[in-house]
């Protein structure tokens, strides 16, 4: 298994990801595996406005999430042939 180790996951390393299949990687040290990244950007409403937000789905519901991306410890890519 490939890891990449990263500092900080910036939101250019974010964007880099859209429309491929992840597990990320909390600080808390959890794990929310075999997301799809939808989109990643700048969040411009709600109380924290101006923060970096990412925006996946979860392949069992369907319904899109964001998280923080100062939440995330760092991302795994996920190898669609080993799932099939």
């Amino acid at each position: 298994m490939v890891k990449w180790y990263m500092r900080q996951i910036d939101l250019n390393m974010a964007r880099s990801h859209i429309g491929r299949k992840v597990n990320l990687y909390l600080k808390d040290g959890s794990v929310i595996v075999n997301v799809l990244i939808t989109n990643a950007g700048r969040n411009l409403y709600g109380l924290e406005p101006n923060r970096s937000m990412l925006h996946f789905t979860v392949p069992i519901n369907g319904k899109i999430s964001k998280i923080p991306l100062r939440e995330i410890e760092w991302m795994e890519p996920v190898n669609n042939y080993l799932v099939s």
